[in-house]
């Protein structure tokens, strides 16, 4: 499984998280452990577009509140400061990873996302 990952850009983080695609009766459903966040949509390409839809109103929302980071903090993400502003996801184990396929799991992904700061 690879390392969730963030990258300092100019105004933002680049953060990698896992998505996990449920096949849920006709709907797909992408989730993001993460984040608590998820979508659906009738393929698994049209899920992960309604998630990334639903990903740009959380952050526009949370930033907008000014309540980014302390969301982030409650949902189990830690924020270094020194030597530089870092954020990290919890991590998604092998254990749940292997839990999330048992349960039906379509697939599981990992996506770059792009957090202000």
């Amino acid at each position: 499984m690879k390392k969730q990952t963030i990258t300092r850009m100019k105004n933002s983080f680049k953060v990698e998280v896992a998505i996990v695609i449920n096949k849920e009766y006709d709907s797909f459903v992408a989730y993001s452990p993460a984040l608590e966040l998820s979508s659906y949509g009738d393929s698994e390409k049209e899920a992960l577009v309604a998630f990334d839809d639903a990903l740009d109103i959380f952050i526009e929302e949370t930033t907008k509140k000014g309540t980014l980071e302390k969301v982030l903090l409650k949902l189990g993400w830690t924020l270094r400061q020194v030597p530089k502003v870092e954020y990290r996801p919890p991590q998604l184990s092998e254990e749940e990873l292997f839990r999330w396929m048992k349960s039906g799991a379509h697939n599981v992904i990992r996506e770059q996302i792009a957090l202000p700061y």
